[in-house]
């Protein structure tokens, strides 16, 4: 089953279809090392992160909103 990949204008174009098919398999969240460190957190009661947070500039996996120099929570 083929899959046609629809561009969505943001990133360059692939030099090939293997590298496109490749970039697409690619998770974007919840990967491994990214349950590991909420796991982390979780174990040290820190529970005051948003996830995939779009309200700021870029796309963070983990994000601490309103805590610029205090400590967690």
């Amino acid at each position: 089953m083929s899959r046609k990949y629809i561009r969505d204008k943001r990133s360059p174009n692939p030099l090939n279809d293997n590298v496109s098919k490749v970039m697409s398999a690619n998770r974007a969240k919840n990967t491994k090392p990214e349950s590991i460190l909420r796991m982390g957190l979780s174990a040290h009661e820190i529970k005051c992160y948003r996830l995939h947070w779009t309200k700021v500039p870029g796309r963070p996996d983990i994000a601490f909103p309103g805590k610029k120099n205090s400590n967690f929570c």
